[in-house]
């Protein structure tokens, strides 16, 4: 890499200087990225790639030998950044050399970047095609990588750890992701339809009141709990001007239906729902039990399953023991 202007002092504190982490695993050989980054040196940062530089292996091993665990891109820049791994995260998922931890990270990254927008409450069309197609073509990109137990075990820790609606979707996703892969693993079109269901099933929250979902359902009133068991319709009618398949429509509007009909919003019998979304509606339950809720700490693992067996008439038996095989073997449990 070409290093003339390493020695260009900077801000030395990143924070200050609006500089965001990277791991140098992104500079990709035979790549150009459309900015500059910046490298710690010496309680300073220094300019260490001009923007549209190529890179080439010598990066990451000559950084590597130096101990360099982050570069620093500016943030009037990281868009740049952002559209450069969504362009190449086929390529960074499937490189052996970057360790699974960082490809997780990545991943999640840039799908945060992605879902964060999609339940934007300050744009009334915060979703719409081209976020969703962006969305759907990291999907489509990520599903072989998902099969991969130590990735669910790695991204299951980060994911639990935001508060925002975005993450617990982005969680529900890499559940059901998982349990999909042991129902259907040749049909990579309906896996991307049913993992974006799973990431925006509860986007018809967005249009109730935020402090809503604050509170347990026994604080609400009941015309309260009325507005809240109706986000799964208010979802599908949210998403009416996009081109959601099927299936993602099934799921926004299904996961709270339960197999004894006792769920809602139709009340529907499990007879009745398709597989796909008693998936979403599984894992939903099962990451907002292990997620911290306002009036109520997180569960374990353990105390979440034992409290979805203990209300077995409500689930699917099979897709309970799928879901807990999925845990077992990214050793979650």
């Amino acid at each position: 890499m070409s290093t003339t202007k390493t020695g260009v002092a900077t801000e030395p504190q990143p924070e200050s200087d609006g500089l965001h982490p990277v791991s140098p695993s992104m500079l990709l050989p035979e790549r150009c990225g459309d900015f500059e980054l910046y490298l710690a040196q010496n309680g300073s940062m220094v300019l260490y790639a001009v923007r549209g530089e190529l890179f080439s292996e010598e990066h990451r091993e000559r950084l590597a030998d130096r101990g360099v665990d982050r570069l620093y891109v500016k943030s009037v820049e990281k868009e740049h950044f952002d559209n450069y791994v969504r362009e190449h995260l086929d390529d960074i998922l499937a490189d052996e050399s970057i360790p699974v931890q960082e490809r997780a990270n990545v991943w999640l990254d840039a799908t945060s970047v992605l879902a964060r927008k999609a339940f934007d409450r300050t744009f009334p069309k915060s979703l719409n095609n081209v976020r969703f197609s962006r969305i759907r073509k990291i999907l489509r990109q990520s599903m072989s990588f998902f099969s991969r137990p130590e990735v669910l075990r790695h991204l299951a820790v980060f994911t639990g750890q935001g508060r925002e609606q975005y993450h617990h979707g982005i969680g529900v996703m890499v559940l059901a992701a998982g349990v999909m892969n042991t129902l259907v693993r040749d049909d990579a079109d309906h896996l991307v339809s049913v993992c974006s269901g799973a990431i925006l099933h509860d986007v018809g929250k967005l249009t109730l009141p935020e402090n809503l979902f604050d509170r347990h359902e026994d604080d609400l009133t009941p015309e309260e709990l009325e507005q809240a068991h109706s986000h799964p319709v208010l979802g599908v009618s949210r998403c009416a001007s996009v081109q959601l398949p099927q299936e993602a429509l099934h799921c926004i509007l299904f996961h709270h239906e339960r197999e004894d009909g006792s769920g809602f919003p139709s009340q529907a019998l499990g007879s009745v729902l398709p597989l796909h979304a008693k998936v979403v509606g599984l894992c939903d339950e099962y990451e907002n039990l292990t997620r911290e809720k306002p009036w109520r700490k997180a569960f374990t693992p353990f105390e979440a399953l034992s409290h979805i067996k203990a209300e077995k008439d409500r689930f699917d038996p099979d897709l309970i023991k799928r879901l807990i095989l999925v845990l077992s073997r990214a050793e979650i449990m």
